[in-house]
């Protein structure tokens, strides 16, 4: 889908301002001993860490009495509570306000902050499994219960001592009982109670055997209860009824003003008696703290600014699909083609694929050589710079009186020549979340980017009804835009640690629950169970069996799902990427990875990246060496050296700290925090402006700014004729009549296989056989697969006959394996009415490429596997394009789509342009040849009869149907890099067809 020219992104009224509790201007680490005294940071280092926080009350907050290890962790938290904006505990707080006329916003004092207090999701998950009794009595299946032959298949999620969750794969027999025990519970939430009396009623138990198996699948995993968890709810403290005092606490201290300096240890120990917690230094809490606007908002005039940057990152940005998604789409058009799948046995090991697996090479072959195919992304990702790296890279280096430590400015026409040479891109998603920050001379750019300005700011709706109500309008935009297709938010526990930003409440209409005991009624819940997968074209579409739409999985949070290992969760996170241009953020760093340094790049005054340095240990050692006799000294040898400024950050995001390296002391603590590192990466930082205010102390504040437009991006998914799955069988087994073998062997072997032994007896065995037809495949090793239809009372005599003459003829040592498999035909590619005369066609064309190879063996046939290709799709486009304007606007189309399948580059262009010119004149000869032709007259003449067959066909859908049949007849002509030759054939005969029309000729 190409962007739209209308699609051009509006600021939203709102924005998100995230801010440290201290003024940068305050800082000082001499101060520390004053700061520990403060409520503010007790708290706030409380909720970083219970176990610390319990240290420094053992040492009654004597910053003398403690040990230089214990002051350096203190010192990062105090530099975090002044410099880092994103908010964690209640280092940092977070904003809603709007956008006004600036120049300051002026937050709330103490007396109108709220910090929010909700139970820790590691503190619920430990209660929900003492206090199961409290909990309502609901059972569920879980949600990713599927069946796979005579088993019922799940994922079983368990954790590990350090909090993490790991997946397996699981099983139960789906014997009688099982299947009808899992109907009854489907998709609905049932009653323990009456689960108990379904089971005693259908399996004549008693009462204790009917819990005990509700414990056993409990247990193992195949149903939930309440203890199960969630993370999408509009309950967020729960309710204990034997805990007396849990639900009066959380009443009382889930809001907490500032002003009266709450001390959370002392409630932690409060609500620790009340859950009856026995082990020290447990963290009962989640907080987030909230200042609210009191006057001010950002200058509307910066969204001009900001905008045009952002048009600057979206000509930079270059559009790259997750490599695991692109391989499994690959390897999902390999599997399944165009069949409609479920979800979760597309993804079951056995019956579907892995996801994230890697593809096996391909060999080589003559007809190819000096032909030079770029490297797979994936293989490779620093060929074919694109046309952003090309623009950043000239202007990077090409500017010579440049000085290098210097600013990169994108000028104007700079802008102009990035817009002519930016290819179509893809839509941008419905919004999208722009995160900066002002330093009176800068906007700094610090991120953009996302499938949804929702993710950034999810977590906070579990504390204000305003940011949730604010969450809600942004989904909402997706919906109005986008009204054929359903919005659903992932539901997925990953790890005790982070579940907690996970946490959010209904932000989507619809929820997809994987590993939780969902809150929201059956009627908001997509199951993974009624899922499917298919392909359309190069797209994976994901659709609802049960609400009749295409699906758009959402993961409403900031959590980095590439962290979890469920394959059902990662594919779903992949696919909200697919087909929106998501990332904007510009990194030099990604475009010329592995540099000592990269300058800061502007746009104007918005600055889009930060300089950067990475040093190694061996750079690094000199500076904390214990030789280093006056290491002041040598730190200002080495920044003059790499001409670092005054103010830097090392880490990032949660782990950014800042100095100050002109201060001796923060000079002490820089050495410090580096010693013993491995890896350093440098960036430069820009003291803030004044334009955030708490009182009269300026806070060094980020934006979060919201970006929207209107444009329909996901159409309704085409409805399929819902006859075509019963006009035709599908599925033929072994014992059918027809029979279906994989042959594995090496390429080189195919060859002689099949014209030793396949062919002869094919031709022996005529009067059994009906029809037959063979291709060539690399899934999981090389083998031709054959296909041969013949009655079911003489396929057993078919099948010993063929072993014999396998054995016989000696070539049974060239077979690596023998196997028999199902044959399905792909009802979904060629239709119901066309498949049986598909096969026939499929047949003649094996009989050529056998018979082709057979005459090659014995030195009697006059043309080579390219030869015999070239003019074989050349025949058959005819049939199906008689004129040439038809036939060369399907060449082209099919060759312009496999030139992007390689992405062809320049060099690859002119290689084949010198194979052409090698070939013309004898790929002229033989087109032109009918003599030649006469080997194909089977062939063409079922061409012809499809073509009659599919008249009332679109041109669209005949191009389509037509690509597929050349590229089977290829697949068999050529025995390896079948579609790195397909796409030569192409190349050559819409040469070759450009050249006629320019002499003039109308058909061939």
């Amino acid at each position: 889908m190409k962007e739209s020219k209308s699609m051009l992104y509006r600021f939203l009224p709102q924005l998100f301002l995230r801010a440290p509790y201290y003024s940068f201007t305050g800082y000082d680490l001499s101060r520390l001993p004053e700061v520990l005294q403060e409520q503010a940071f007790r708290n706030a280092v409380f909720l970083a860490s219970a176990a610390f926080y319990a240290l420094l009350e053992k040492k009654e907050f004597d910053f003398d009495k403690l040990a230089d290890k214990e002051k350096h962790t203190l010192y990062k938290y105090y530099n975090r509570m002044c410099f880092r904006p994103t908010p964690f505990g209640s280092f940092s707080s977070f904003t809603l306000l709007h956008w006004g006329s600036g120049p300051q916003v002026r937050l709330a004092g103490s007396d109108e902050s709220v910090l929010h207090l909700l139970p820790d999701q590691e503190f619920l998950r430990k209660l929900h499994n003492r206090t199961e009794a409290d909990l309502p009595a609901g059972l569920m299946v879980n949600p990713t219960l599927y069946r796979f032959n005579d088993v019922f298949r799940y994922t079983k999620s368990s954790l590990d001592d350090k909090g993490r969750f790991s997946f397996s794969l699981e099983g139960i027999a789906a014997v009688k009982f099982n299947i009808q025990l899992f109907s009854f519970l489907s998709s609905k939430k049932t009653s323990k109670n009456i689960l108990l009396r379904w089971i005693m009623e259908h399996s004549e138990c008693s009462d204790v055997e009917a819990e005990e198996y509700i414990q056993f699948l409990l247990d193992a995993g195949a149903v939930f209860n309440s203890t199960q968890g969630k993370v999408i709810s509009n309950e967020i403290s729960e309710n204990f009824l034997s805990l007396p005092g849990w639900n009066g606490f959380w009443k009382n201290y889930t809001m907490n003003p500032l002003l009266g300096e709450v001390d959370l240890s002392a409630l932690a120990r409060d609500i620790g008696k009340i859950a009856k917690e026995t082990k020290p230094f447990v963290q009962p809490f989640y907080a987030a703290l909230e200042r609210p606007n009191n006057t001010g908002g950002p200058d509307i005039n910066e969204q001009v600014e900001l905008s045009r940057a952002v048009h600057v990152l979206q000509l930079l940005a270059n559009a790259e699909q997750s490599v695991d998604l692109s391989r499994f789409i690959r390897d999902f058009r390999s599997r399944f083609d165009q069949e409609r799948v479920p979800l979760l046995l597309a993804l079951d090991p056995d019956g579907g694929l892995h996801y994230g697996e890697m593809a096996p090479s391909m060999p080589d072959q003559d007809i190819l050589e000096n032909i030079p195919f770029p490297v797979s992304e994936e293989e490779n990702r620093t060929l074919g710079w694109h046309a952003s790296q090309q623009f950043i890279f000239k202007l990077w280096i090409g500017d010579t009186l440049r000085d290098p430590w210097s600013p990169l400015q994108i000028s104007e026409g700079d802008l102009i020549k990035l817009e002519n040479h930016k290819k179509a891109v893809l839509p941008l998603p419905q919004t999208q979340a722009l995160m900066y920050r002002s330093t009176g001379e800068h906007l700094i750019i610090e991120s953009s980017g996302g499938v949804t300005a929702a993710s950034l700011i999810g977590r906070f709706s579990c504390f204000s009804d305003p940011v949730h109500q604010f969450c809600r309008e942004l989904a909402a935009k997706e919906t109005t835009a986008n009204p054929e297709v359903v919005f659903a938010d992932i539901a997925q526990q990953s790890d005790s640690h982070v579940d907690n930003i996970n946490r959010r409440r209904p932000i989507y209409s619809h929820e997809i629950p994987l590993n939780v005991f969902p809150s929201q009624p059956a009627e908001k819940l997509v199951l993974p169970g009624e899922l499917m997968l298919s392909l359309k074209g190069d797209e994976l579409v994901l659709e609802s069996s049960k609400l009749n739409k295409r699906v758009i999985p959402r993961l409403a949070t900031a959590y980095n799902f590439r962290n979890n290992h469920s394959p059902v969760f990662r594919l779903l996170c992949d696919l909200q990427f697919q087909g929106v241009q998501a990332g904007l953020s510009f990194s030099l760093e990604n475009f010329f990875p592995g540099l000592t340094f990269y300058p800061r790049v502007c746009y104007g005054r918005v600055i889009l990246c930060l300089a950067k340095w990475n040093f190694k240990e061996s750079d690094i050692k000199p500076l904390t060496s214990v030789d280093n006799v006056d290491p002041f000294k040598t730190l200002d040898g080495f920044r003059r050296k790499h001409h670092l400024p005054r103010h830097i950050t090392i880490g990032a995001t949660d782990q950014q700290l800042v100095f100050d390296l002109a201060n001796s002391t923060e000079i002490r603590f820089f050495l410090q925090c580096i010693d013993g590192l491995k890896r350093m990466t440098i960036q430069e930082y820009l003291w803030p402006d004044r334009s955030v205010l708490s009182g009269k102390k300026p806070l060094a504040g980020q934006m979060i700014a919201f970006l929207a437009h209107e444009d329909n991006i996901y159409k309704a998914s085409k409805k399929e004729s819902t006859t075509v799955y019963g006009e035709k069988q599908r599925d033929f087994l072994m014992g059918s009549n027809w029979l279906y073998l994989k042959i594995f062997c090496i390429p080189r072997a195919s060859d002689e296989i099949l014209s030793k032994v396949i062919f002869p007896f094919i031709k022996a065995q005529k009067k059994r056989i009906k029809n037959w037809f063979f291709i060539r495949y690399s899934d999981k090793g090389y083998h031709l697969r054959l296909r041969i239809q013949a009655e079911e009372h003489d396929l057993g005599a078919i099948l010993v006959a063929l072993r014999k003459k396998i054995e016989s003829s000696g070539h049974d040592k060239l077979i690596r394996d023998f196997q028999g498999d199902t044959y399905r035909r792909e009802l979904e590619r060629y239709g119901p009415g066309l498949i049986s005369h598909v096969e026939e066609l499929f047949c003649v064309g094996s009989h050529l490429a056998a018979f082709a190879l057979t005459l090659e063996r014995n030195n009697s046939f006059q043309l080579n596997e390219f030869e015999l290709a070239i003019l074989t799709a050349c025949r058959m486009v005819s049939c199906f394009f008689p004129s040439l304007a038809d036939s060369l606007h399907y060449l082209g189309k099919v060759k312009d789509r496999f030139m992007a399948e390689f992405r062809a580059d320049k060099t690859l262009k002119i290689a084949m342009d010198e194979k052409y010119r090698e070939k013309k004149l004898l790929i002229a000869d033989l087109l032109e040849s009918k003599e030649l032709s006469k080997h194909l007259l089977p062939l063409l003449k079922q061409m012809s009869v499809l073509n009659g067959l599919t008249s009332s066909y679109s041109n669209d859908k005949k191009m389509e149907l037509l690509a597929d049949l050349v590229h089977m007849q290829l697949n068999r002509t050529f025995s390896v890099r079948q579609r790195q030759q397909e796409l030569l054939v192409y190349y050559c005969l819409q040469k070759y067809n450009v050249s006629l029309l320019a002499r003039g000729k109308s058909s061939v």
